[in-house]
């Protein structure tokens, strides 16, 4: 099997066919304690992953495979099957987006976007800014994480940085990680991504003006705005991230607090 060393800085397991696949474990939380390893990872789409990365894989102990993708991404691009997990897909979209809107961004349209102008930074903040009310997927994200016997959990999209980036943001920010060290985790997200990012502007940039070039851009990069735009709108909705956890998901203090104790260590 081939040997896949870990990265101890981003996390990101290099594996072939599938990018941005990382450890969310080792950050530390408010109260000096740490994220343990193994329990929680993050990715893009997983259709490429080779008989070798899946060996690996089968070694992390993943229980359950959380895909936020809608319907038809993941009918395009199939995410294998991971022996003894849990394969759900519950696409990630708010409940005051519309459905038309949220099933617009596969990776194939939003490049498609770009070449036409059509996506940007504001639309992708403002897209971001809606992501954490009311959403199915992150329902189930909160369910999930509270079950021990169902992690290690694997959440992704297509290319694990925006619905996925902003439910590691919550994970995080649930188990005490500090506003700054989960915006770090968010921006490795364009270490992540930059080989894919590379192979596809090499492939469309002769195509593209600089209004497009600029789009693709925009798309393909995690920003400090974007993530900022779903904190933002969860502060000012809810006054306070504790508020928030209660109201939406029904995480409750002593709920915390038991979530906590199981997935964090003492350093």
């Amino acid at each position: 099997m081939t040997h896949y060393a870990i990265d101890p800085v981003s996390r990101i397991i290099p594996y072939q066919g599938a990018n941005n696949f990382r450890d969310m474990g080792g950050y530390e939380t408010e109260d000096g304690r740490r994220v343990k390893y193994g329990l929680f990872f993050r990715s893009a789409e997983l259709h490429g992953l080779t008989e070798n990365d899946l060996l690996h894989l089968h070694t992390l102990g993943i229980r359950t495979v959380l895909d936020y993708r809608h319907e038809q991404e993941a009918a395009l691009k199939p995410d294998p099957a991971i022996a003894g997990a849990v394969y759900e897909c519950i696409p990630a979209f708010a409940a005051d987006l519309p459905i038309a809107a949220a099933q617009s961004h596969t990776m194939e349209e939003l490049l498609g976007g770009a070449q036409t102008g059509g996506f940007g930074p504001e639309m992708l903040a403002g897209f971001y800014a809606k992501l954490p009310f009311g959403n199915a997927s992150y329902r189930r994200l909160m369910d999930l994480i509270q079950e021990p016997e169902r992690l290690g959990l694997l959440h992704h999209c297509a290319a694990g940085k925006d619905r996925t980036g902003v439910g590691s943001a919550l994970i995080l920010l649930a188990l005490g990680v500090p506003e700054e060290t989960v915006m770090l985790d968010y921006l490795l997200t364009n270490e992540g991504l930059a080989s894919f990012k590379a192979e596809i502007l090499a492939r469309i940039a002769p195509a593209l003006d600089e209004r497009a070039l600029q789009g693709f851009q925009a798309i393909m990069a995690a920003k400090p705005e974007y993530l900022n735009a779903a904190l933002d709108a969860i502060k000012e909705r809810y006054g306070s991230y504790e508020a928030y956890f209660e109201q939406e998901y029904g995480l409750t203090a002593g709920r915390l607090d038991a979530l906590r104790s199981y997935c964090l260590e003492t350093i």
